[in-house]
């Protein structure tokens, strides 16, 4: 990830992990039950990651629970971006990662 990005977005999180997505889709569209739910901003600086949560979801009548879920969600993004750095040069020269020979380019 770039740093100075800034990220805003609706979450989920069920049994401890976090599912995150755009503004634009409802929670209940996501999910119909879930341990919290909310919104968050994540802001990806030169130090690290830094994630805030808030608010609450109408659709599934469901509170964030701010301090929690920023923890797990960092932890959580943290950990992809960790496999995505170890990981994320092995593609053959020449293939695009997540293209297979059936699928369009």
């Amino acid at each position: 990830m770039k740093t100075n990005q800034l990220r805003i977005g609706k979450y989920v999180m069920i049994n401890e992990m976090p599912i995150l997505f755009p503004l634009e889709i409802m929670h209940s569209d996501v999910v119909q039950q879930a341990q919290s739910a909310g919104f968050f901003v994540m802001r990806v600086t030169a130090y690290g990651i830094d994630v805030y949560c808030w608010g609450e979801s109408t659709s599934l009548n469901l509170q964030s629970n701010q301090t929690q879920d920023a923890r797990i969600i960092k932890e959580f993004i943290g950990n992809i971006s960790e496999v995505s750095h170890r990981f994320g040069n092995t593609a053959k020269p020449g293939v695009q990662p997540g293209v297979t020979a059936n699928s369009p380019a």
